[in-house]
């Protein structure tokens, strides 16, 4: 079996899947995994585009195996697959304990602000089984397109579940890498321009436990990324208004008006 290099990153390979189809080796899925790549090549390129992170150039897969795929392309946009499988060590999933109760908007958005402490993400977001963008973290003129991109993740994950059913996918761009990870029928998608493995899986294992008794179906809210901050409004200070007039005359105690002595209208006579 050859080697090949991608972005320092060797890719044995087990198996190699040509522009026209034909499958060279065996897969050791009885060629579902060889037919499955092409489809899921095509949807996570278009993500690349989307996050502005450059040309597809690996697909890895974290589960009970590991899956590695480099991928070259035509200047036709055709892609050759170059994809081995290798075992990992059995990784037993901690248990965690879920104080308290809250509500499913509140622990979506303490799973994201989780993901997001995680050194090198930089924007994370949950998409729905529905399609639909509950969450989102990050700067706010990059996440115009999460809905595409969440769509594009779901169905890489359906297709590839058996690969990363406990773990997650990695999509490595020319700049950055796409993170998918399956919770539950929905997912949760991220941008990282590096991560560590370990790091990332203990991440995601604290989040599935935190989310696996909600329904995050339910939550009403979708993200807007047109939506704007509007500024808090500012104080309304309520001048103390003039009290009127005092009341003036010896009826009220108060004292007359001063008036001018009045000109006489008849001349005395000399």
């Amino acid at each position: 079996m050859s080697a090949e290099q991608f972005d320092d990153v060797a890719v044995e390979a087990g198996f190699v899947v040509r522009p026209d189809g034909t499958v060279v080796g065996d897969d050791g899925a009885s060629g579902a995994l060889a037919a499955a790549l092409p489809y899921t090549g095509r949807l996570a390129r278009r993500m690349g585009e989307l996050v502005d992170a450059g040309d597809l150039r690996l697909m890895e897969a974290f589960g009970r195996r590991r899956l590695s795929v480099g991928v070259t392309w035509t200047p036709a946009g055709e892609g050759t697959f170059r994809a081995a499988v290798t075992p990992l060590e059995e990784r037993v999933v901690p248990n965690f304990t879920v104080v308290g109760a809250v509500d499913t908007s509140a622990a979506v958005d303490h799973c994201l602000s989780r993901i997001m402490a995680v050194e090198g993400v930089q924007w994370s977001s949950v998409v729905t089984a529905g399609s639909r963008v509950i969450a989102a973290r990050g700067e706010r003129q990059e996440l115009h397109h999460l809905a595409e991109v969440g769509n594009r993740m779901l169905a890489i994950l359906r297709s590839l579940e058996d690969q990363h059913a406990t773990g997650f996918m990695r999509l490595r761009f020319e700049q950055g890498a796409v993170i998918g990870a399956s919770i539950g029928r929905h997912a949760l998608v991220a941008l990282a321009t590096n991560a560590e493995d370990g790091e990332l899986v203990s991440m995601i294992d604290e989040i599935r436990a935190i989310l696996a008794d909600h329904d995050l179906a339910s939550v009403a809210t979708e993200f807007d990324p047109d939506a704007v901050d509007l500024p808090e409004p500012e104080p309304v200070v309520e001048h103390e208004q003039a009290g009127p007039p005092p009341l003036v005359g010896a009826r009220f105690g108060g004292q007359r008006a001063e008036r001018k002595p009045r000109r006489s209208r008849f001349r005395s006579r000399s």
